[in-house]
């Protein structure tokens, strides 16, 4: 009985001890680092390439949009780190799902938009202008049936890939050349 009591006692203390160590309020503490990083310092390489703002376009204010996408943080750096501030440009950041709308009818100059809604948003008459991309595409799988091995059973199977759309899409050209498919739904392969 006597170490049940002792192993009961050591456990609650474990216990104790764990909730007290391992549970901290995070909103009390800061994972800065700081740097000797100067955005002035660094803009200033590229002063002779990027030329002076002229002085009617001085006041004007970007809209620039983003989503909740770890590939679109460079919004948030641009601003955080002063780099906007030191290139001149006066930029209000707003977090949407709705970038390609916001761009079309004129509300947001700047947007990071997925390939998929850029060429979407182009396609029906959007003026686009892609200035840089970081990648095409995200992670992508194209599930299959346990009895597909081989990408010839694929030919003449019904895929759901988005219809008439996917031709444009560069993710599935790649995917199509690896299968040895045609990319547009139209030869009737899938």
């Amino acid at each position: 009985m006597k170490k049940k009591r002792v192993f009961s006692s050591a456990l609650a203390i474990g216990v104790l001890v764990t909730a007290l160590t391992g549970c901290k309020d995070s909103t009390q503490t800061s994972v800065t680092v700081s740097t000797d990083y100067d955005p002035a310092v660094e803009v200033a390489k590229y002063k002779d390439v990027l030329g002076e703002i002229p002085a009617a376009d001085k006041d004007f204010v970007v809209e620039m949009g983003y989503n909740n996408c770890d590939h679109m943080v460079a919004a948030l750096v641009g601003q955080g780190a002063g780099i906007y501030d030191a290139l001149g440009l006066k930029v209000n950041i707003t977090k949407t799902g709705k970038i390609a709308e916001a761009m079309s009818s004129g509300e947001m100059d700047v947007g990071y938009l997925g390939i998929d809604s850029a060429i979407d948003a182009s396609k029906n008459g959007a003026p686009l202008y892609m200035a840089a991309a970081n990648h095409l595409g995200g992670s992508r799988y194209l599930v299959v049936s346990n009895d597909i091995t081989d990408p010839e059973q694929l030919k003449g199977q019904k895929l759901a890939i988005g219809g008439e759309s996917v031709k444009y899409r560069p993710e599935w050209h790649t995917w199509a050349e690896e299968l040895g498919l045609s990319p547009d739904p139209a030869d009737g392969e899938y």
